[in-house]
């Protein structure tokens, strides 16, 4: 199979235009149907890139070729001669890190939202010439695409063996990037820095280090060349998606860490620091499990619809479990501090009531449809299968670890994942991780896992942690966020009168007719301030009070029965009573050490 051939040329930054050119080798006289993606591996929602083609010409042997829309992600035409040469526009100013953006200070894109790609050559090799900016000049690449023949600043020929290949190398170009290098396991990684900052890079290397080399050692094996951390440096976003080997981060600024010390002389991460580690071992854990160790469902897509199947959980829910599992193992946070993880992360899904609504298989199956395109009524409808899924994965963890007598964890059955599926590239078929964790156990998984999986009954991972020498506790929150979900039953956007952005379900709220957008103006006449919580706090439970509000430009008068307590609180701490057995476990399980 011939080789397709790409030139990407950022064409026009103040216009934000990309210009992308396609030559293949094909049969004379034969309809050829063009495929663009219409969504990212990672991102498991319908995005279609399409929407941002601005224009699509063909030749042939030097003849103009017609081309026609079949679809709104397709378009066929009918070559003349054997070479065919397809040339795009697109406009790109999607700042996300699933898209393409340009302007004149930095290029950013994944193939899936510029590369046509003729249907069946999907697995034909890809030649790539990346092009420097028309009127630009002093830009240079971050990319982890293998070079063939490349200039001092990253512009040149590129290879892959595939088109699957390709739309998993990201691109970025610009001036302010800088490359934090370190090592793991003799594979050379960076923390590319994709605009300007003011880091300790010294000390991002070195826990960078410790955090990929945790979740290594969970797979006893790292299956790459090399590893790019691509961090786009903005004022406030935050996410990231994964790669073959890289991922794509949005850092805020702040979130980097300090080169001023602390006060007191000591070394202190920043909680915004620590969550930004939390984002890279997730996103370094999906360099085995999801990219490698990958859903049947997802492996057999041509990108052209959504891939349904109902195990997400197993792949977003596990990497969460084992994303700040890797900082307490790498040393980075301490144990106390991962247990109020575990915490907070309990704590926001007891106070979803999606839970309720929907089980762990369902909302993998709903991604599509909900999960990505949240609106008002989410939180009372959907439950967040990277969450859950985390809390599913967390007992299941401690369950394999109690019922074996720490022969087995959920660290062995990903490993075994890796030995049988990953390494050979060999898609997990629905439900597979959960038969790996029976067949290496030797326990019968069937009820507990299709209970917590096909209905709405809570994840058990409170259920063990007596074993680990834990205690939870569950009470009434003290902060703002308890009151006014437990008393009121709303989320709100803050300031003077402030707006509801939800209402729960089942809370006085929704019984007294507020509504999402309601703009709050008094309770009893008193005008509310920046401080509802703290209002609502004189109050008894069971007060009725008067509140006023504004429905768009209308004044409207509802009366609440508020609720008795704040909204409920976890708390685990580490209990120094119990027994050594105990204390054994919970050193085997944070630290990934059997007891001998």
């Amino acid at each position: 199979m011939t080789m397709l051939e790409y030139i990407v040329t950022p064409v026009d930054a103040a216009a934000h235009r990309y210009r992308v050119e396609m030559r293949a080798r094909v049969r004379a006289g034969r309809p050829l149907r063009l495929n663009l993606a219409t969504w990212i591996p990672g991102s498991y929602v319908i995005r279609d890139f399409a929407r941002h083609l601005l224009s699509i010409a063909a030749s042939s042997d030097g003849e103009t070729v017609a081309v026609r829309s079949i679809t709104r992600h397709a378009w066929e035409c009918t070559p003349g001669g054997s070479e065919l040469t397809v040339v795009c526009e697109f406009y790109a100013r999607d700042e996300s890190v699933r898209a393409a953006f340009l302007d004149d200070t930095r290029a950013f894109f994944n193939f899936t939202s510029l590369a046509l790609r003729p249907a069946g050559r999907e697995d034909a090799g890809c030649r790539v010439t990346l092009e420097p900016p028309s009127g630009i000049g002093d830009w240079e690449v971050a990319t982890t695409l293998p070079a063939v023949e490349i200039d001092s600043r990253g512009y040149g020929v590129y290879e892959t063996d595939s088109y699957w290949a390709l739309i998993d190398q990201p691109v970025a170009m610009g001036t302010a990037i800088e490359h934090v290098r370190f090592e793991v396991r003799g594979v050379p990684h960076a923390f590319v820095l994709l605009g300007s900052h003011d880091a300790d890079t010294q000390r991002l290397a070195a826990d960078l280090a410790a955090v990929c080399e945790a979740q290594a050692a969970v797979f006893d094996e790292l299956p790459a060349r090399e590893y790019l951390f691509l961090a786009q440096i903005t004022a406030n976003g935050f996410g990231g998606l994964e790669h073959r080997e890289s991922s794509v981060l949005q850092v805020p600024r702040s979130a980097l860490p300090s080169r001023v010390p602390a006060a007191n002389g000591e070394s202190v991460r920043s909680e915004a620091y620590e969550t930004l580690l939390g984002l890279c071992s997730h996103e370094y854990f999906h360099l085995w499990n999801v990219k490698r160790i990958r859903p049947q469902a997802v492996a057999e897509n041509d990108l052209q619809s959504e891939a349904y199947f109902r195990d997400l959980w197993a792949y977003e829910g596990v990497t969460s479990y084992f994303d700040d599992l890797g900082l307490v193992r790498a040393g980075l946070i301490s144990e106390q501090g991962y247990l109020d993880r575990l915490a907070t992360l309990a704590t926001r899904i007891d106070r979803t009531p999606g839970r309720h609504r929907q089980s762990l298989s369902q909302s993998s199956f709903d991604a599509w449809l909900k999960f990505y395109r949240p609106d008002e009524n989410t939180p009372n409808a959907v439950i967040s299968y990277y969450g859950k899924g985390a809390q599913f994965a967390l007992g299941l963890d401690l369950k394999l670890r109690v019922e074996t007598d720490g022969a087995v964890s959920l660290d062995d059955v990903m490993r075994r994942a890796w030995q049988t599926h990953g390494r050979d590239d060999r898609p997990v078929p629905e439900h597979g991780l959960a038969r790996i964790a029976a067949d290496l156990s030797g326990l019968d998984l069937d009820v507990f896992v299709e209970s917590h999986l096909e209905t709405i009954i809570d994840a058990p991972w409170a259920d063990w942690l007596g074993y680990f020498g834990i205690d939870a506790m569950f009470a009434p929150g003290k902060d703002d966020e308890a009151v006014l979900r437990g008393r009121l039953g709303v989320r709100i956007a803050g300031g003077v009168q402030p707006r509801i952005s939800h209402v729960f379900d089942d809370t006085p709220a929704q019984a007294a007719g507020l509504s999402p957008q309601d703009r709050l103006v008094a309770i009893d006449g008193i005008e509310i301030g920046a401080n509802l919580a703290g209002q609502l706090r004189r109050y008894p439970a069971g007060a009725v009070v008067a509140v006023h509000l504004f429905r768009s430009d209308e004044l409207l008068l509802r009366h609440v029965t508020l609720g008795a307590a704040a909204a409920g609180e976890w708390k685990l701490r580490i209990d120094e009573n119990a027994d050594s057995a105990a204390h054994a476990r919970r050193a085997s399980w944070l630290n990934d050490v059997r007891p001998t």
